[in-house]
């Protein structure tokens, strides 16, 4: 028995290591891939419209970004590519450009301005990564590189990692509790309530939801009266300055 768990260490080991490196070759071949999600469908989209669709985009959000020689788009197109009418919200675009270099400064300029949006509603625009390192990255947060770990993250403005980590406290309650809480891009608060998702911008419309639920407001109390406390010490500092 010992003999037999001697050679299944190397076996599995190799087994990571091959799929440690395939998911690297699937990164590597989409970094020069924009990831669009929530830019809604319209009646015979096609190729050239989904290239028009993109270049307002970066006209409505990014005008420094237009005209720029470099922003030339090899492919473009929805994903999955079939279309089924019975699908809740718009099938994803993918944007392959002829340089990576194109795709990452839309991205910077995006986590500058931190809402993009898309004739005025708001769209979200990602790297598309290997469907390995997004499993990856929502079940564990970590993935090796030469077997050690390192973590992925999105790279997000100082303002909306401040917001994200003054969610933690009211996070780690519903968890506790098993409201099956989530973060979701960029700071929205979202978790189970009286059997339906109740999703939350902004810690003021989560104190006019839970002002009409007693139990609830009693469970978070403290959390939201910390948070109204420290912005309250905030406001003193500036005024004394």
């Amino acid at each position: 028995m010992n003999e037999m768990k001697r050679e299944e260490k190397p076996k599995e080991k190799r087994r990571k290591r091959n799929e440690q490196s395939l998911r690297e070759v699937w990164d590597y071949v989409k970094r020069p891939n924009l990831h669009l999600i929530g830019v809604p469908e319209s009646e015979g989209e096609n190729g050239t419209k989904l290239e028009n669709t993109l270049q307002d985009i970066i006209q409505e959000n990014f005008p420094n970004l237009v005209g720029q020689a470099n922003i030339q788009i090899q492919e473009i197109q929805r994903m999955p590519q079939r279309y089924s009418s019975r699908r809740a919200t718009p099938r994803h675009i993918i944007a392959r450009f002829t340089k990576v270099e194109m795709k990452e400064k839309i991205l910077r300029a995006a986590r500058e301005k931190g809402r993009v949006t898309h004739k005025g509603k708001p769209i979200r625009l990602t790297a598309d990564l290997s469907a390995e390192t997004l499993q990856a990255r929502r079940e564990w947060g970590w993935v090796t590189h030469k077997g050690k770990p390192i973590r992925l993250t999105a790279d997000l403005s100082p303002e909306i990692l401040q917001v994200r980590r003054e969610w933690g406290p009211i996070f780690n309650i519903l968890k506790e509790k098993n409201f099956q809480p989530r973060i979701s891009y960029p700071v929205k608060l979202s978790f189970i309530s009286e059997g339906k998702i109740q999703s939350f911008t902004d810690k003021q419309m989560l104190r006019d939801f839970v002002s009409t639920r007693p139990a609830l407001q009693e469970l978070l109390k403290e959390a939201l009266n910390m948070e109204r406390k420290n912005q309250y010490q905030s406001l003193q500092k500036h005024t004394k300055i």
